[in-house]
């Protein structure tokens, strides 16, 4: 929830006029964890969108076909310890469109708290001017 609250202050209110869509996919990863628990106050920018997955169908995709996203990801990148990506950012163009099986972002980092400044640092180059 660090990383969210991270999301919302860092990124959202940074930018609030900018073309930013956050896909916020949760899932039970700790005990305790579960739908009817999430913060109503987390993640609260109409640019967001949560969805839950209860059977970690995305996150486990997308370490399936990790390997391919290997060199786009952050510096501080740690290695997955889950069997299920998650506490993940996927940073895509506005006018990526979705392709199977997973698509390729420009970068990504994991955990997002240890990768964050790479997000920030990506995220501004994508919504500043040129």
């Amino acid at each position: 929830m660090t990383a969210a609250r991270w999301a919302q202050q860092e990124l959202l209110e940074r930018y609030p006029r900018a073309n930013l869509r956050i896909y916020a996919v949760w899932f039970n990863m700790y005990p305790g964890d579960a739908r009817s628990k999430w913060p109503a106050t987390l993640l609260t920018d109409s640019r967001v969108a949560h969805y839950w997955d209860e059977q970690r169908a995305v996150g486990q995709l997308y370490l399936l076909h990790l390997p391919a996203m290997l060199p786009r990801r952050a510096e501080a990148t740690l290695a997955p310890a889950a069997d299920a990506m998650w506490d993940t950012f996927f940073l895509y163009a506005p006018d990526h469109r979705w392709e199977t099986p997973v698509p390729l972002p420009i970068s990504w980092g994991y955990p997002i708290m240890v990768t964050r400044e790479q997000l920030l640092h990506d995220v501004d180059a994508l919504v500043k001017p040129r």
